[in-house]
């Protein structure tokens, strides 16, 4: 049962949300903030203190070895991408055993997150929007993908070809704000994250695959192509991958 209290930190989420979506109205403010940006403003990402620093033991792991050859990379070729490939990019998402087991953590196993596929360039699925069923490690078609040309200045980055699929991460935030109230917000984005850097470990470990996040998904479009609406789902990123 939904308390009063459980209401109004869902709105407070919500507002949180809404505040910090992109629409086709103010894109343009987000475009004159990343030109007005100079990494000579930045901050350095090294916090210093007065003792001096020991340096560890650094370990010749496998999983080191492939985070130091992860890069984002947005130049695509124009090579269809298999079957087999695709499968490599969704298997990111499995649940190996069981749903409430995966490569990456939710808040309470509560898994928030679902993942779709634009498919622009897959073999026998090119020019079609698909559903990836993590149990079964399987994909349904739900839909037709826009053009490139259409889907481009509605996710605002720039490539150079067309990236074989689009993988879309989209948050069904009740599963998580019904338990942790507004908390849940934060845990969805932390989910999100987590299964992001799964997805781009895959891609560095594969060699010949590669991606780049897209942050500036614009969100009614979106949502409009994946036939949901803001009450079930928030569009939290997009991932171009291909080869």
């Amino acid at each position: 049962m939904t308390t009063e209290n459980d209401t109004l930190h869902a709105e407070h989420f919500e507002n949180f949300w809404e505040a910090s979506s992109y629409s086709t109205f103010n894109i343009r403010d987000f475009a004159n903030a990343q030109e007005a940006y100079s990494s000579r403003d930045k901050e350095d990402s090294i916090l210093e203190y007065p003792s001096k620093p020991h340096v560890l033991p650094f370990p010749k792991s496998d999983i080191n070895k492939t985070s130091q050859s992860r890069q984002s990379d947005r130049d695509f070729s124009e090579k269809e991408l298999s079957e087999k490939e695709l499968g490599i990019i969704l298997s990111s998402f499995h649940a190996h055993n069981g749903l409430e087991h995966r490569a990456y953590p939710s808040a309470g196993a509560a898994y928030a997150l679902e993942i779709f596929c634009v498919a622009n360039n897959v073999e026998n699925f090119s020019g079609s929007i698909l559903y990836y069923n993590p149990d079964l490690h399987a994909i349904s078609v739900i839909g037709d993908a826009p053009s490139w040309d259409e889907a481009e200045t509605n996710i605002y980055v720039e490539t150079t070809g067309i990236p074989q699929c689009v993988i879309i991460f989209v948050l069904f935030t009740s599963r998580l704000t019904e338990k942790y109230l507004e908390r849940g917000g934060r845990f969805g984005l932390i989910e999100v994250g987590a299964a992001v850097q799964q997805l781009a470990l895959q891609l560095a470990e594969s060699k010949h695959l590669k991606g780049v996040a897209a942050g500036g998904l614009i969100d009614d479009y979106w949502l409009e192509q994946l036939n949901l609406t803001h009450d079930q789902a928030k569009i939290a990123l997009g991932y171009l991958c291909g080869k």
